[in-house]
C-alpha cells in the first residue's frame, strides 16, 4: 500500500473526512439515561453538532452550551458553566450531567474539572452526577471522542464492585437499530449484560403524545457503577489507546477480564463475537446457526458478482476496517480505505487483509489513508477505477463528481431518512449490507455496459 502514490499531492485537509470531538462525546452520553450535556464553550458548536445529530436520526437533540464569547475566552468561563450547570438541574433535573470542552475552552486552558469541582463543593447534598471529557475538536475526531467518554462515565462512577455475574459490552457509534439486534443476540444467548452507551431508544424512539424533555431509556448510572463487579468486557473497537478504553480501565482498576473483537460486520467477526459471548457463558441457539448459514448462502449467490468490485470505504476507522474485511470476505476489492482519524495502526493492519486479494498480486496497489480528507479520497477514488462507495452522506459529492454509486451507512447520514436505521451488524446485518455494495455494484454495470461497447467499437459520441 503506498499513501504516497502521487508525490505531487498537497496532504491539506480543507474537507476532512472526520466529525469533531465532541460529537462523538454527546452521542455517547445520548446513551446514558435521563443524562443531559452541555458543552463548554461558544454555542456555534452546540448548534452544529444539534444540527447533524438531528438529521441523522430524525429525533429532537437537546444540547445545550455555556455560550463562551469574547470575554469568557479572556477572562475565563467558570462564571457561564456553573450558571449553565444551574439552569440544567432546574429545568431538567437529570441523574447525570455530561461537560464535554471545545477547542475554545481547551485553547484558553480552562481548568473544567476544578469548576465542576467547586461548584460540587457549593452544593452539598447534590443528587445529580456531572461527569467531565476533555475533548477539544482539534485534537481527535468523534472516534476519540466518544471512547473518551465511555472511558470518563466508567472512571468517574462511584463503582459497585461486588460480583453480578453480568457481562459489559462496550459498544462502538453503532445505529440504534444495530444495538437494538446486540441486545436480542446477547439476550437470546441467556446473557444479562450491561450495554454502554444503549443507543437503541434515545436516538430512535416511538411517537409520544407528548416530548420528554431527558432521554428515558439507556445505561442508567447504577449499571455503569455496575460494570466493576461484571464477568468480563467485551469491547468492540480493532483501534487500541488503552488512555480511552473503558475496558482498560475496569481491567486495570477492579480486574475485570478485558476481551477485543472488531465490529462484527463479517463472517468472521461475528462468528468471533459468538465466540466471545459464548465464552461467558451463552447458549448459541438454532436461530443464529440458521442466520449464519442463511448468510454463507447470500455470499455464494453474490459471489459472481463481488469480484467486479473496486470500493473505496471511508469513516471512522473501526468501521472501515470491519466493512473491508466484510468485502475481503467475498472477493471484492477495496482499493481505497480510508479514515479521517490519526490512526498510525490503520495501514498496518489492513495490510495483510488486501495481501490475499488477486488484483493485489497483478500490480494493484491498494491505498490506506489515515488523517485524509474528501479531496484525497476522490483523487484515488478517480485513479484506481473505484466502481462504488461505503461510507456516510459526506461522500455524496464524490458520488456525484466521479459517477459512481454510494451505499449509504454509518454516521452522519443527511440527504436520506433511516439513518438510525440502517443494519450492519451481525448475520443479518452483514448480509444486508453486503447485498446493498453487491447490487450497487451491478446497477452500475448495468447502466455503463453499452455505452462502454459503443465508444469501445465506434468511439465517443
Amino acid at each position: 500500500m503506498d499513501k504516497n502514490m502521487d508525490k505531487n499531492f498537497v496532504n491539506l485537509n480543507t474537507n476532512p473526512c472526520k466529525m469533531c470531538m465532541p460529537m462523538g462525546s454527546i452521542s455517547a452520553f445520548y446513551g446514558v439515561r435521563k443524562c443531559m450535556t452541555i458543552l463548554h464553550g461558544s454555542q456555534g458548536c452546540a448548534t452544529y453538532i444539534r444540527r447533524h445529530m438531528a438529521t441523522h436520526y430524525n429525533e429532537p437533540v437537546d444540547v445545550a452550551s455555556s455560550s463562551l464569547t469574547e470575554e469568557g475566552a479572556v477572562f475565563g468561563g467558570e462564571k457561564n458553566l456553573m450558571k449553565g450547570l444551574d439552569n440544567l438541574i432546574r429545568l431538567y433535573d437529570p441523574d447525570v450531567i455530561g461537560v464535554p470542552t471545545t477547542c475554545l475552552a481547551e485553547t484558553i486552558g480552562e481548568d473544567t474539572e476544578g469548576i465542576v469541582a467547586r461548584y460540587v463543593e457549593a452544593h452539598p447534598g447534590l443528587r445529580v452526577k456531572i461527569v467531565t471529557v476533555a475533548s477539544a475538536g482539534y485534537s481527535g475526531t468523534q472516534f476519540e471522542g466518544f471512547f473518551r467518554t465511555l472511558r470518563a462515565l466508567v472512571s468517574q462512577t462511584e463503582p459497585d464492585a461486588a460480583p453480578n455475574g453480568k457481562v459489559n459490552i462496550v459498544t462502538n457509534m453503532i445505529s440504534p437499530a444495530d444495538t437494538r439486534f446486540l441486545k436480542a443476540l446477547v439476550s437470546g444467548m441467556g446473557i444479562d449484560a450491561i450495554f454502554l452507551p444503549d443507543l437503541s431508544e434515545n436516538l430512535d424512539g416511538v411517537h409520544k403524545e407528548a416530548y420528554d424533555r431527558l432521554p428515558m431509556a439507556g445505561t442508567s448510572l447504577a449499571e455503569i457503577a455496575q460494570m466493576a463487579g461484571a464477568t468480563c468486557t467485551i469491547e468492540m473497537s480493532s483501534f487500541f489507546d488503552p488512555s480511552y478504553s473503558p475496558g482498560q480501565f475496569l481491567l486495570e482498576k477492579y480486574g475485570v477480564p478485558l476481551r477485543r473483537t472488531a465490529l462484527p460486520v463479517s463472517l468472521r467477526d461475528t462468528d468471533r463475537l459468538i465466540a466471545l459471548l459464548s465464552l461467558a457463558g451463552g447458549i448459541v441457539t438454532d436461530g443464529i446457526e440458521k442466520e449464519r448459514g442463511r448468510f454463507l448462502d447470500a455470499m455464494v449467490d453474490s459471489h459472481k458478482y463481488n469480484a467486479q468490485a473496486r470500493a473505496a470505504v471511508f469513516g471512522e476507522p473501526d468501521f472501515v476496517f470491519a466493512v473491508c474485511r466484510l468485502l475481503v470476505e467475498n472477493g471484492a476489492m477495496p482499493v481505497v480505505a480510508a479514515t479521517g482519524s490519526v490512526c498510525p495502526s490503520f495501514r498496518e493492519m489492513l495490510e495483510p487483509e488486501l495481501a490475499g486479494l488477486a488484483g493485489f498480486h497483478l500490480g494493484e496497489k491498494p491505498v490506506a489513508l489515515d488523517d485524509c480528507d474528501f479531496a484525497e479520497i476522490e483523487s484515488y477514488v478517480k485513479k484506481l477505477g473505484v466502481n462504488v462507495l461505503v461510507g456516510n452522506s459526506d461522500g455524496r459529492r464524490i458520488a456525484e463528481a466521479a459517477q459512481v454509486p454510494l451505499v449509504r451507512c454509518a454516521f452522519p447520514v443527511h440527504d436520506h431518512v433511516g439513518g438510525q436505521r440502517i443494519r450492519t451488524l451481525g448475520f443479518e446485518g452483514g448480509l444486508m449490507l453486503l447485498d446493498r455494495i453487491t447490487n450497487a455494484v451491478i446497477s452500475g454495470v448495468e447502466t455503463t455496459f453499452r455505452r462502454e461497447l459503443y465508444e469501445k467499437y465506434y468511439g465517443s459520441a
